[in-house]
Protein backbone atom coordinates (compact mmCIF):
# COMPACT_ATOMS: atom_id res chain seq x y z
CA UNK A 1 0.00 0.00 0.00
CA UNK A 2 1.31 3.42 -0.86
CA UNK A 3 1.81 5.63 2.20
CA UNK A 4 0.63 8.61 0.14
CA UNK A 5 -2.92 7.22 0.22
CA UNK A 6 -4.98 7.36 3.41
CA UNK A 7 -4.17 4.38 5.61
CA UNK A 8 -7.86 3.73 6.01
CA UNK A 9 -8.06 2.62 2.38
CA UNK A 10 -5.72 -0.24 3.34
CA UNK A 11 -7.69 -0.96 6.49
CA UNK A 12 -10.87 -1.15 4.42
CA UNK A 13 -9.22 -3.56 2.02
CA UNK A 14 -7.79 -5.74 4.81
CA UNK A 15 -10.45 -5.68 7.48
CA UNK A 16 -13.63 -3.81 6.75
CA UNK A 17 -14.64 -4.93 3.28
CA UNK A 18 -15.73 -8.38 4.49
CA UNK A 19 -18.29 -6.50 6.59
CA UNK A 20 -19.73 -4.53 3.69
CA UNK A 21 -23.20 -6.01 4.06
CA UNK A 22 -23.26 -5.56 7.85
CA UNK A 23 -22.03 -1.99 7.54
CA UNK A 24 -24.59 -1.24 4.84
CA UNK A 25 -27.31 -2.34 7.26
CA UNK A 26 -25.78 -0.50 10.24
CA UNK A 27 -24.90 2.79 8.55
CA UNK A 28 -27.72 5.17 7.67
CA UNK A 29 -28.56 5.58 4.00
CA UNK A 30 -28.39 9.33 4.61
CA UNK A 31 -27.78 11.65 7.53
CA UNK A 32 -31.57 12.12 7.69
CA UNK A 33 -32.19 8.53 8.82
CA UNK A 34 -31.72 7.38 12.42
CA UNK A 35 -29.13 4.79 13.35
CA UNK A 36 -29.04 2.68 16.51
CA UNK A 37 -26.21 0.26 17.28
CA UNK A 38 -25.82 -1.90 20.38
CA UNK A 39 -22.23 -1.89 21.62
CA UNK A 40 -22.40 -5.64 22.29
CA UNK A 41 -23.20 -6.23 18.62
CA UNK A 42 -20.59 -4.00 16.96
CA UNK A 43 -18.71 -5.80 14.18
CA UNK A 44 -15.07 -5.38 15.31
CA UNK A 45 -12.39 -6.59 12.92
CA UNK A 46 -8.65 -7.02 13.33
CA UNK A 47 -6.74 -4.28 11.57
CA UNK A 48 -3.13 -3.98 10.55
CA UNK A 49 -1.46 -0.58 10.73
CA UNK A 50 2.19 -0.32 9.64
CA UNK A 51 4.38 0.29 12.70
CA UNK A 52 1.67 -0.84 15.15
CA UNK A 53 1.55 -4.20 16.92
CA UNK A 54 -1.15 -6.73 16.07
CA UNK A 55 -4.23 -6.94 18.28
CA UNK A 56 -5.97 -3.67 17.42
CA UNK A 57 -9.64 -3.99 16.39
CA UNK A 58 -11.89 -1.52 14.58
CA UNK A 59 -15.65 -1.06 14.13
CA UNK A 60 -17.12 1.63 11.87
CA UNK A 61 -20.28 3.12 13.38
CA UNK A 62 -21.08 5.77 10.80
CA UNK A 63 -19.75 7.14 7.53
CA UNK A 64 -16.76 6.12 5.49
CA UNK A 65 -13.50 7.08 7.24
CA UNK A 66 -11.70 6.75 3.92
CA UNK A 67 -13.65 9.65 2.39
CA UNK A 68 -13.83 13.40 3.08
CA UNK A 69 -17.00 13.06 5.14
CA UNK A 70 -18.01 12.73 8.80
CA UNK A 71 -17.20 9.38 10.37
CA UNK A 72 -17.46 7.66 13.72
CA UNK A 73 -15.48 4.55 14.61
CA UNK A 74 -14.37 2.61 17.64
CA UNK A 75 -10.99 1.10 18.35
CA UNK A 76 -10.63 -1.80 20.77
CA UNK A 77 -7.23 -2.41 22.37
CA UNK A 78 -6.27 -5.58 24.27
CA UNK A 79 -4.92 -5.17 27.82
CA UNK A 80 -1.38 -3.77 27.79
CA UNK A 81 -1.44 -2.66 24.15
CA UNK A 82 0.95 0.22 23.38
CA UNK A 83 0.97 2.34 20.24
CA UNK A 84 3.92 4.29 18.84
CA UNK A 85 4.17 8.03 18.30
CA UNK A 86 2.03 8.96 15.31
CA UNK A 87 -0.21 11.74 14.00
CA UNK A 88 -3.33 12.31 11.93
CA UNK A 89 -3.73 14.95 9.20
CA UNK A 90 -7.22 15.96 10.42
CA UNK A 91 -8.73 16.97 13.76
CA UNK A 92 -9.71 13.91 15.81
CA UNK A 93 -12.24 13.74 18.64
CA UNK A 94 -11.64 10.91 21.12
CA UNK A 95 -13.97 9.62 23.84
CA UNK A 96 -12.92 6.81 26.17
CA UNK A 97 -15.71 4.22 26.30
CA UNK A 98 -14.08 1.49 28.42
CA UNK A 99 -10.77 0.77 30.14
CA UNK A 100 -7.91 3.15 30.89
CA UNK A 101 -6.37 5.05 27.99
CA UNK A 102 -2.94 6.62 28.54
CA UNK A 103 -1.98 9.36 26.10
CA UNK A 104 1.07 11.57 25.78
CA UNK A 105 2.10 14.14 23.22
CA UNK A 106 5.36 14.19 21.31
CA UNK A 107 7.47 12.42 18.71
CA UNK A 108 9.07 10.09 21.29
CA UNK A 109 7.58 8.01 24.07
CA UNK A 110 7.83 9.73 27.45
CA UNK A 111 5.64 7.80 29.87
CA UNK A 112 6.02 10.44 32.57
CA UNK A 113 4.36 12.99 30.25
CA UNK A 114 1.30 10.80 29.56
CA UNK A 115 -2.04 11.18 31.32
CA UNK A 116 -4.59 8.49 32.15
CA UNK A 117 -8.13 8.86 30.80
CA UNK A 118 -11.16 6.92 32.03
CA UNK A 119 -14.58 6.09 30.53
CA UNK A 120 -16.42 9.28 29.67
CA UNK A 121 -13.25 11.37 29.28
CA UNK A 122 -13.01 13.37 26.05
CA UNK A 123 -9.99 14.65 24.13
CA UNK A 124 -9.37 16.59 20.92
CA UNK A 125 -6.20 15.85 18.99
CA UNK A 126 -5.26 18.74 16.70
CA UNK A 127 -4.14 17.91 13.16
CA UNK A 128 -0.52 16.76 12.84
CA UNK A 129 0.08 16.59 16.62
CA UNK A 130 2.20 13.52 17.38
CA UNK A 131 0.95 11.36 20.23
CA UNK A 132 1.64 7.93 21.75
CA UNK A 133 0.05 5.78 24.38
CA UNK A 134 -0.97 2.50 25.91
CA UNK A 135 -3.93 0.95 27.68
CA UNK A 136 -4.68 -0.82 30.93
CA UNK A 137 -7.41 -3.43 30.69
CA UNK A 138 -9.29 -4.01 27.47
CA UNK A 139 -9.92 -0.46 26.30
CA UNK A 140 -12.35 1.01 23.78
CA UNK A 141 -12.13 4.55 22.40
CA UNK A 142 -14.54 6.21 20.02
CA UNK A 143 -13.14 8.51 17.34
CA UNK A 144 -15.05 10.92 15.20
CA UNK A 145 -14.08 13.60 12.76
CA UNK A 146 -14.07 14.48 9.10
CA UNK A 147 -12.16 12.05 6.89
CA UNK A 148 -10.19 10.87 5.31
CA UNK A 149 -8.80 9.24 8.44
CA UNK A 150 -5.08 8.53 8.17
CA UNK A 151 -2.24 7.47 10.47
CA UNK A 152 1.35 8.62 9.96
CA UNK A 153 4.21 7.49 12.17
CA UNK A 154 6.04 10.35 13.89
CA UNK A 155 8.65 11.71 11.54
CA UNK A 156 6.61 10.95 8.38
CA UNK A 157 5.56 13.86 6.22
Amino acid sequence: MSRSKPIFAGILMAAVLPLASALAQAAPKSDNEPTALKSSELPYNDISVPGFDAGLKLAVLHGDPGKAEPYTLRLKFPDGYAFPPHWHPNLEHVTVVAGTFYLGMGDTVNKEAAMAYQPGDYLVAPPRMSHFGWVKGETVVQLHGIGPFDIKLAGEK
